[in-house]
Formats: C-alpha cells, sequence, structure tokens
C-alpha cells in the first residue's frame, strides 16, 4: 500500500526524512504523526468523511491508518538510510474487534526482530522480511482493530 516510494528519498523532491504523512492519501484523511513519546505513532483525527453507513469509522480507513503506522515504524528505524532501502508491503491480516468512533490511534511493534536485527539482515543479505504488529484504538483505548503487516526491504543496489 504505501508502495515504492515510501522508504525512498527520491519522494517529495529528494528529502531523505520522509514519514507516511508526506503521502497525498494519508493527508487527505487527515493523518497525522503522533507526538514524540506517544504511546502511539499516527493519529487521524475524527472526520464525517471516514465514517461508513452505520456511522462509525470505516474498516479501509482503519486498515489504511494501520498500514501507515506499520510503514512509519520501519520508516523511523531506518532514519537517514530509509533512501537505501526500496520497501514494499507484502502481506497482511487484520481483525476488526470493535466499531470505531471518533479520533484514532495507531501503535506499532515489530512482531520477531527488533531494529538491529533488521539493520544487520539489510547489510549481510541485503534485503529482510519484517513483520509489524499493529493495534488501532480510539481515544478512550477500546481497541478498534489488530493486524500484522508484512513488509519486504531491499538495500537499493548502487547505494551504501
Amino acid at each position: 500500500m504505501l508502495g515504492r516510494h515510501t522508504l525512498l528519498g527520491s519522494y517529495n523532491g529528494g528529502v531523505s526524512a520522509m514519514h507516511v504523512t508526506d503521502l497525498a492519501i494519508n493527508r487527505a484523511m487527515g493523518m497525522q504523526l503522533a507526538p514524540h513519546g506517544s504511546d502511539h505513532i499516527v493519529t487521524l483525527p475524527a472526520s464525517a468523511l471516514l465514517l461508513n453507513h452505520v456511522g462509525s469509522v470505516h474498516a479501509s480507513v482503519q486498515f489504511a491508518l494501520a498500514e501507515a503506522g506499520s510503514g512509519e515504524l520501519l520508516l523511523q528505524h531506518l532514519g537517514a538510510a530509509q533512501d537505501q532501502v526500496f520497501a514494499v508491503l507484502r502481506t497482511s491480516s487484520v481483525k476488526f474487534r470493535k466499531p470505531a468512533h471518533g479520533e484514532l490511534r495507531a501503535a506499532a511493534r515489530f512482531a520477531d526482530t527488533d531494529a538491529e536485527t533488521l539493520s544487520a539482515n539489510l547489510t549481510s543479505r541485503g534485503r529482510a522480511l519484517v513483520a509489524v504488529l499493529v493495534e488501532v484504538a480510539d481515544t478512550q483505548g477500546v481497541v478498534t482493530m489488530t493486524g500484522q503487516f508484512d513488509w519486504f526491504l531491499q538495500r537499493q543496489s548502487g547505494k551504501a
């Protein structure tokens, strides 16, 4: 979903430090980065445009928030090296748990690796598969969706 340009510095005029909120679709939905030190990574303010036919936040909107959260986790861990890595979402599995209302927040963490192992795999093998677990919740802490997002990352040839 985030696609090729998500983790590449060539997006947006060569800026090397990119965030998922730089993508037009995420901006259009109103997605925002969480303040530094928060227990979540991205937020989505309440908007009537994001509601479904029963008045709760549409499932596809929650999926987009969760996927963006997984991508932002990767971007933050790659840091300055993000322009050296091609990344694409490979698979995902989600479960909708409760109707979502109001502002939503996505928290993300690596499922079975850490930033050091990910960096080591990219350095030694030139590629890595990484699973990111995401939890979407409202401001009262009600979990509305959980998911796993599996990313394929490959170091770009000709770059450090």
